[in-house]
Order: structure tokens, then C-alpha cells, then sequence
């Protein structure tokens, strides 16, 4: 292999900096604040329901990755693992989709966590109000200091996101476990559908049906996990590609636990029947910890969400930086996105795009989304931010943001699906005893059952239309189809770049190799 090859320090990250990665990009706390309550606008009581089904999903999705996990490691992650697995087109399809639901996802969180939380906090608990601009000066926070953090170096990452992200979840997993023990509304019939019907159907007949609310409520719950998959462009920097496989498997069951167990928390301190308030509250999570641990517990979550989206935008923005950077490596983006930090040894230029494109992008949706919501943008930015134009502005642009980061995952996780069916089919393996009933199962049906589930949820998020959810689909799709002209057009114009898409580091392979040697 060349030696002019451009290349990421390795061995900095082991197993439990890779979880923590996981954890850390999924934001945990920024979803108990932001994920559920827009969750909520829809599914209401059958929320738990939702993110239950989410955790399922991501949980047949660890199957598909710990097998292409197996086989390929590299900074450009599902682009490598595709690429591997099923060929240069779909890898960089993916390659192209995965950075943009890591950036949008990115957009989200000053839009959201600046500017509707926040400002609720201060004037829930003090009586502090603030201007509506406040979420555009976020920006800075929440998303260009995350990718300077990012840009310095994966040693200083690590070490923050290691310790954030634990504390994270263990705060969230103690302190939802003492609310369920103390609400009076626990009820398994949060997990029925068709149980709500005299409560909520007034409310679900408008959008569908319950069925149609717990769809969309899915498609929160999908988009709260993200970020899933977040250990796998760090393949390059691990001490093993091992540490890549355990990542991905832990992650997942811990944030799904944890989101599942939240979830329920939330609905049951809230009150079962009154659920049409949960969303319009603004902060009800905020709401339900003052209620149940004092003012202390609502701060300590809002702070706690705060960090979250902080280590958010930190390893969102580190993974796409590093998949463009592999893709600029192959030359299939400009060679600018292949640059290395002599002194930090990070993809710098890589990772100041995809900063500046979720700024960039925050501050467009927040106009534009806002404005078709009924916000003009003087009234966006000279109203007071917990007014109800601000309010509804800046929801719709969150919800419409992380809509298209979730066509953006599905349209990842379809790939990684067919990848794994199309390379065991290609591998035409001979199995044995219990072997010839597990191999299919794994290879073929679990992969299928995820791609049918994610089919739902889209096809809930399309159909019947509603603002700004299919808005956001026909954004993604108009993404997709773009990212099948380039890869088209790469194909013609640069053929060797194209027949080795993904394929130039395969930190695996290397492994395999050196092992033989010994």
C-alpha cells in the first residue's frame, strides 16, 4: 500500500471510547428533551410504544452491522462496509447519505435545544425571557466550537465524550426508574394501540388513525437513534476493528433501554389521559423532573440535555467529517476533503465543511420552515422566544430537520441491508445442523424484517401529508436522487476512483495480515 495514502492516528480509541462515541452521537438527554416531545405531538399516550419499536428496529440493525463490522474498518464506515459487501454504486450512494443526516440531525440542535428549551427554562424557573434570535448565537455554541473540539484532535474528544456520555445515561436510567416507582399511571396499556381510542381518536382521526400516530411517533423514535452506528468511522483511529464491533452492539442496547425506560417515565408522570398538553408544554420533561425531584431535577436534565447535544454535535460532525474525508481519499469528493492536520492528525477541512454546512443549514430551515409555518422572520427574531409564532416556527423546523435525517438513515440502513443479504448470497457459504436455520435467519430475515419497518415509517411519514414531515421526505428524496446522478457521473468520468470506492483502507483486511505474518 502507498505510503502517500493519507491516514488517521491509530490505536487512540479502544472499546469503551467507541461506546461512548455511540452514546454520545445518539444524545440521549437531548432526546429526552427534544425526540420525545415531538414524538408525543402525535402518538401521545402510545409514545413508549414508539421508541419500543425503535429500540427493536436498531436492535435487528446491530446484526446487519456486526457483520459488516466484521469485514471492514476504516474512517469511512458504512461506506466501506457497502463497498465491501455489495459494490462501488450503493457504497457511494451511502457515503453521500450518511454525512447528510449527520448534518441535519446537527442543524437540529441549536434550533431545538437553544431555542425552545433553553429560553423555557429560564422563564419556567425564573422568569427570564429572552429574544427569539437567541437560537441563531447558539449556533456558535452548539455547532462551530462542537467542530473545533472535533479538528484539535480525537484524543481531547474521546477523553470529554467518554465521561459525558456515561454520566448521561446512568443519570437518566436511575432517575426514570424512581419516577416510574412513583407515578400513579403505570398501565401496560401504553403498549395497545387500540386501547386509546375514546381519549385520543379525536386527535388521531386527523392525521390517520392510531396506527398513523404511532408512525409518526416512529419517526422520532428512529431519528433519536441517529447516530447509531457512530463508532464505525473511528475504524482507522481503533486500537482493534474489534473494538468497532463491540461498540456498535452496546451502544444501541444501552441508548434503547434507556430511551424506552424515559419514554415511559415521561408518559406516566406526565398523566396517561392528558397527553394533547405533553408536546405544546414545550419542556414537559423539564416539567415532569421538577415535579418529581424539585427544582433541582428539572435543572440537573436540562443540563444534562444541554451537554447532550454539546457531545452530540461533537461526534456527529467528527463522523462526517471522516466519511467525506474517506470519500475525498478515494477521490470521489474533491481533494480538498482528504486533507490531514499535520499536528492534529484529523480530517480538519473535512470536519470545517460539515460545520459550516449544519450552520448554514440551521439558520435556512429556521427562515424558510419558519416562515411556512405562519413565522415571519421579523417576528422570529423580535418576538420573545417563548411566544407561540417563535414556538411554532422553530418546532416545525426541528421536526422538518430531523425528518430528513431520518431519510437519510433509512436510506443508509436500506443499503446496509441489502448489503449483508447480498453478500452472503455472493459468499454461497455451506452450512450444517442448527447452522442451516440460523444462517438464513441472520443473513436474510432479520435485514428484511428492518428494512419492512423502516418501509412503514416512511411510508407514515408521506402519506396522509402533513406539514412539515413530508416536506422534509420530498427534501431527502430530492438528496437521494442527486446523490444517484454524481455516483452515476463518477462512474463515467472517473472509473479507477469509482472501482475502488471504499476500498483503499480496510484497517480488517490489514489485521488479517499481519496476523499471517506472525
Amino acid at each position: 500500500m502507498s505510503v502517500n495514502i493519507p491516514r488517521l492516528k491509530k490505536g487512540v480509541v479502544g472499546t469503551l471510547e467507541a461506546v461512548a462515541q455511540e452514546i454520545a452521537a445518539m444524545a440521549p438527554a437531548c432526546d429526552t428533551v427534544a425526540f420525545i416531545t415531538s414524538a408525543a405531538a402525535f402518538a401521545f399516550v402510545l409514545t413508549p410504544l414508539a421508541f419500543l419499536l425503535a429500540m427493536v428496529t436498531m436492535f435487528i440493525e446491530v446484526n446487519t452491522l456486526y457483520h459488516l463490522s466484521k469485514r471492514h474498518a476504516s474512517a469511512g464506515g458504512y461506506y466501506g462496509y457497502v463497498a465491501t459487501a455489495f459494490g462501488s454504486f450503493p457504497a457511494i450512494i451511502t457515503g453521500l447519505m450518511y454525512p447528510v443526516y449527520q448534518i441535519a440531525s446537527t442543524a437540529a440542535i441549536p434550533v431545538y435545544v437553544a431555542g425552545i428549551v433553553l429560553p423555557g427554562v429560564l422563564h419556567y424557573f425564573w422568569g427570564i425571557t429572552l429574544p427569539g434570535w437567541v437560537w441563531i448565537a447558539f449556533i456558535t455554541f452548539f455547532i462551530l466550537f462542537p467542530i473545533f473540539l472535533a479538528m484539535i484532535g480525537i484524543r481531547p474528544q474521546m477523553k470529554y465524550i467518554r465521561y459525558a456520555a456515561l454520566t448521561e445515561v446512568a443519570f437518566l436510567a436511575i432517575t426514570s426508574l424512581i419516577i416510574i416507582l412513583k407515578a400513579p399511571d403505570n398501565t401496560i396499556n401504553v403498549f395497545n394501540p387500540f386501547a386509546w381510542n375514546s381519549v385520543y381518536g379525536s386527535c388521531w382521526n386527523k392525521i390517520g388513525g392510531p396506527m398513523a400516530g404511532l408512525g409518526l411517533g416512529m419517526v422520532f423514535g428512529l431519528t433519536s437513534f441517529i447516530g447509531y452506528g457512530g463508532s464505525a468511522p473511528l475504524g482507522e483511529e481503533a486500537k482493534s476493528s474489534r473494538a468497532i464491533t463491540k461498540a456498535l452492539m452496546l451502544g444501541v442496547f444501552v441508548v434503547g433501554v434507556v430511551l424506552t425506560e424515559v419514554a415511559y417515565a415521561l408518559t406516566v408522570g406526565w398523566g396517561i389521559n392528558n397527553m394533547t398538553s405533553f408536546a405544546s408544554c414545550g419542556i414537559p420533561g423539564i416539567v415532569v423532573y421538577t415535579e418529581f425531584f424539585g427544582i433541582a431535577g428539572g435543572l440537573l436534565l436540562a443540563l444534562f440535555a444541554f451537554n447532550s447535544a454539546f457531545s452530540d454535535s461533537v461526534a456527529m460532525q467528527s463522523n462526517a467529517g471522516r466519511v467525506y474525508f474517506a470519500m475525498g481519499r478515494d477521490g470521489i469528493l474533491p481533494k480538498f476533503f482528504s486533507y490531514v492536520h499535520p499536528k492534529w492528525i484529523t480530517p480538519s477541512k473535512s470536519l470545517l465543511f460539515v460545520g459550516i454546512s449544519a450552520s448554514v443549514l440551521a439558520l435556512a430551515s429556521g427562515f424558510i420552515v419558519g416562515y411556512f409555518a405562519g413565522t415571519s422572520p421579523a417576528q422570529l427574531i423580535y418576538c420573545l422566544a417563548t411566544s407561540k409564532p417563535v414556538f411554532c416556527a422553530l418546532s416545525a423546523t426541528f421536526d422538518y430537520l430531523t425528518t430528513i435525517a431520518l431519510v437519510g438513515f433509512m436510506v443508509a440502513h436500506f443499503i446496509n441491508n441489502t448489503a449483508v443479504m447480498v453478500l452472503f448470497a455472493r459468499l454461497k457459504e455451506r452450512h450444517y445442523g442448527m447452522n442451516r436455520i440460523i444462517h438464513p435467519f441472520l443473513h436474510y430475515i432479520l435485514p428484511a424484517i428492518a428494512t419492512i419497518i423502516f418501509a412503514f415509517v416512511l411510508y407514515e411519514s408521506i402519506w396522509p401529508p402533513v406539514f412539515p414531515v413530508t416536506q422534509a421526505v420530498i427534501t431527502g428524496v430530492s438528496v437521494l436522487i442527486f446523490s444517484i446522478i454524481y455516483t452515476a457521473w463518477i462512474r463515467v468520468r472517473k472509473s479507477e476512483a469509482y472501482r475502488m470506492a471504499g476500498k483503499t483502507v480496510n484497517i480488517v483486511e490489514e489485521e488479517r495480515r499481519e496476523q499471517a505474518r506472525v
